[in-house]
């Protein structure tokens, strides 16, 4: 049986390395932990399950299928009017973690998503 060998970049290869020190394991082990999880994410995305992310902000985000995300966007969708008050609450804000927050919120609202 041939062995596949992943195509791996410089940078790619060093994490790999740091992980297997970190986990006192091989590297053929690291590799195949994360082809694991890879196809997990890619299963899940398939069969239209929402994944749940962390944010570098620390904040908890739920991602969707195009799929499952056009079928909820139907309720999804904003006024005109919210739409409005959301703008004027994006031009006042100080905090740009706050302001990030409502700009997100202000183009999922636009679209439905």
């Amino acid at each position: 049986m041939a062995r596949v060998q992943p195509v791996l970049t410089p940078s790619e290869l060093d994490l790999v390395d740091q992980m297997a020190e970190l986990t006192r394991s091989k590297r053929t082990d690291v590799i195949k932990s994360a082809l694991a999880v890879s196809h997990w994410f890619v299963r899940q995305a398939l069969v239209g399950a929402t994944v749940v992310a962390r944010r570098p902000t620390g904040e908890e985000v739920a991602l969707e299928t195009p799929e499952l995300a056009a079928l909820e966007a139907k309720g999804n969708r904003l006024s005109p009017e919210e739409l409005g008050l959301l703008a004027k609450q994006l031009a006042s804000a100080a905090d740009p973690v706050a302001a990030a927050r409502i700009k997100e919120r202000l183009t999922r609202g636009f679209y439905g998503v």
